[in-house]
């Protein structure tokens, strides 16, 4: 079936002295078209979303790749949908052409998606497609090649034998039964898809963007049933709000309650724009994710990797759903004001018809959505109370958690892994090498009995000072004593345990109330004493630095604490770097 009925590079002839041309040049209007502004991600998105329009709930896509593994010369995209019929399957791969076009019920519209996507890696499209109801199978191809030899003037559609051979197993149900319908997208020719040089990105990087894309650009539609696989592995859906389920998630993590997994909404609601809806939702993405200032994203409440859930991405970035599908997932310029780090943990999804395109600046490539002014104002203005009360609240969370999880001495837990942190690279402890075991036994006990712990009566407290002193490089202890020394320190096999002073004026007067209020909420803190409490610590170091300058002074040759001094600021600056990485 030949459409359309005339050959496009003929001059037509208007009978009379007016000259003519072909409206176009085909051959290189269609290579201009390869730089439209389709990107990768944005390019695959458009055969999945035709899958989708077919009613397809299985689609696979195949990247081929080249023999040295260097290229992928062939992407394969396959679905059980309904298929195309022979009667428009030429139109299918015509510039302009959509069954769909103008309308904003689907994902679909403008007519140029599927060939363009195509084009902007490769040079060839091939669509091989059997319809519902029927048991013939069709074939049609769009090659630049052959069009700039001439050797193809037209698009046809032609009868095929089934098919081919190597893709027959992707047309088939996981009980290895032939779809009773489907089409088969060949993405031919690529040329755009080659591990970079210096600044391109792997092959391996590539894919991974394709599966991050897909799981979250169609997460509700996953979330819904709709099988995905992207080489031999299910594309399993991410939720940037944590409101859906993800099973590679609750896999992972089966041991715990769902709801531990899930994401809170902190509000949602509606803005109403000539007569439709835009929905708006901000959530806090799970605690279990978020347990400390500092563990950025990438760590979980039992201290695993957990950079596989994509949590930074989110630092300020909204997710806006057109019609169900994500067509951006970036930060929109004056929408939050300053995005902070903390908004990583913040998950924000806009969610509006296509009938509301012009007012979302939706462009063909269906990726990016820029506001109008109007409605950005609104956007920002109902933003600025539900991310305030997130950040508040995560704030909050990180607080509480400080004050639970100090040791079993009440000291920071923080401060403890910022000095581990930096031990890993710092020079051994060379003090108290060759100490026994059962020597360091007795060390721990009188450690024990000065913190009056019943070794009897209390032994899970005495087991938890026990495991303490072995973990961390330096462990800080609370007991008392009569004597002027603020601290003592006892050295076991380069480790250090130093025991805290409760007596001395400092540690009195300073220490323990500036710790008390450590662990206290900013409401629970009264202004005055707050202020107190600061300018006394600040006196009080300066008078911590001027003992220290006494105590050498009161040795004839102070040379000798020379290294002494270096070891101690440069160990000092260590762990301050540390905890400051937060």
């Amino acid at each position: 079936m030949n459409s359309p009925s005339t050959n496009p590079f003929e001059v037509a002839d208007s009978g009379d002295s007016n000259p003519r041309a072909s409206l176009i040049e085909v051959d290189r209007a269609l290579e201009s078209m390869r730089d439209s502004g389709f990107d990768l991600t944005a390019a695959i998105g458009e055969p999945i979303d035709n899958s989708i329009e077919a009613s397809a709930s299985i689609i696979r896509i195949v990247p081929e790749f080249s023999s040295d593994k260097k290229h992928i010369r062939t992407i394969v995209f396959a679905d059980n949908g309904r298929g195309i019929g022979p009667d428009i399957l030429p139109s299918i791969l015509k510039m302009g052409y959509s069954t769909r076009y103008g309308q904003r019920e689907g994902l679909g519209r403008f007519g140029v998606g599927l060939k363009l996507a195509a084009l902007s890696l490769g040079t060839r499209i091939e669509v091989i497609t059997k319809p519902a109801g029927t048991d013939g199978y069709f074939r049609a191809y769009l090659d630049l090649e052959k069009i700039k030899d001439r050797s193809q003037q037209y698009i046809e559609a032609e009868t095929f034998d089934g098919w081919p051979a190597q893709y027959a197993d992707l047309m088939r149900d996981e009980k290895g039964k032939a779809f009773e319908s489907g089409t088969l997208v060949l993405w031919q020719h690529i040329d755009r898809l080659s591990n970079g040089g210096t600044y391109g990105s792997s092959l391996d990087s590539r894919v991974s963007e394709m599966r991050k894309f897909i799981a979250r650009a169609y997460r509700e539609y996953l979330d819904k049933g709709l099988n995905i696989h992207l080489g031999d592995t299910a594309v399993n859906l991410h939720d940037p709000l944590f409101l859906r389920d993800n099973p590679r998630l609750l896999k992972r993590y089966k041991h715990l309650p769902e709801e531990t997994l899930r994401g809170r909404i902190v509000d949602e609601g509606d803005i109403k724009i000539d007569d439709q809806t835009v929905h708006v939702t901000v959530t806090l993405i799970p605690e279990f994710f978020r347990p400390f200032s500092g563990a950025g994203g990438e760590t979980d409440a039992e201290g695993k990797n957990a950079t596989e859930f994509n949590i930074p991405d989110n630092e300020g970035r909204i997710s806006m759903l057109r019609n169900g599908r994500e067509i951006y997932y970036d930060i929109i310029p004056r929408m939050l004001g300053k995005v902070e780090r903390i908004d990583r943990y913040i998950g924000i999804e806009v969610s509006f018809p296509a009938t509301l395109d012009e007012y979302f600046q939706v462009r063909h490539v269906k990726r990016g959505a820029e506001p109008v002014d109007k409605l950005r104002t609104e956007l920002r203005t109902w933003l600025e109370r539900p991310i305030k009360t997130a950040r508040t609240e995560i704030r909050r969370y990180w607080r509480a958690t400080e004050v639970k999880n100090q040791t079993v001495d009440g000291h920071n837990q923080k401060v403890m892994q910022a000095v581990q942190a930096a031990e890993r690279t710092a020079p051994k402890g060379q003090a108290g090498l060759g100490v026994s075991p059962e020597k360091q036994a007795e060390v721990i006990q009188d450690l024990l009995e000065d913190l009056e712990i019943d070794v009897v009566a209390e032994p899970e407290k005495a087991e938890l000072v026990r495991e303490q002193v072995e973990k961390w490089p330096i462990s800080l202890m609370d007991t008392a004593w009569p004597g002027k020394e603020m601290v003592d320190i006892t050295h076991l096999n380069g480790k250090a345990v130093v025991r805290i002073n409760h007596r001395h004026p400092f540690i009195r007067d300073v220490y323990d109330p500036l710790r008390a209020a450590s662990s206290k909420l900013p409401e629970d803190q009264e202004r005055g004493e707050m202020f107190d409490l600061i300018q006394r610590t600040s006196n009080a170091l300066d008078m911590l630095l001027m003992a220290y300058a006494k105590a050498e002074n009161l040795h004839s040759d102070p040379s000798i604490y020379d290294d002494l001094r270096s070891y101690w600021g440069q160990h000092l600056q260590a762990y301050m770097k540390e905890l400051g990485k937060e």
